[in-house]
């Protein structure tokens, strides 16, 4: 699978949204993070392949998210250091999904900073 880095589409396309996922959790590189649980806030929008028909009936035709977050917890059990290793690992992750054609994904840390509200780091890619 080739990927590239560009933005999502404008154009109306089918999206999957999570937003504001808060993930408690051990990550960091310092000492202290190793240690300290933190929080980690998620903002995801995910492209469906626009020819997909969904059947309410059916959980195999949609994105199930509870899946898309168990793949954010699997990788955060890995004790990754750094917000950027992070979303590249989960970008490709998410994409391995055949019904999912472009990601956007933005991570923050909550409780890193005394003057100031978050760090994160955002990334998009789209399956060539």
């Amino acid at each position: 699978m080739q990927l590239v880095e560009k933005p999502v589409s404008s154009k109306l396309v089918k999206k999957i949204l999570i937003k504001n996922l808060i993930i408690n959790t051990i990550f960091g590189y310092y000492p202290k993070e190793k240690v300290q649980k933190q929080k980690l806030k998620f903002n995801i929008k995910l492209e469906i392949d626009r020819k997909i028909k969904f059947n309410d009936n059916n959980l195999n035709t949609i994105v199930d998210y509870d899946g898309i977050i168990r793949i954010i917890n699997n990788i955060l059990d890995k004790k990754i250091n750094f917000l950027e290793i992070l979303g590249e690992l989960i970008v490709k992750d998410i994409l391995k999904n055949k019904k999912i054609t472009a990601i956007e994904l933005e991570i923050e840390k909550l409780d890193i900073l005394k003057k100031g509200a978050s760090v994160g780091f955002q990334i998009s890619k789209r399956k060539k």
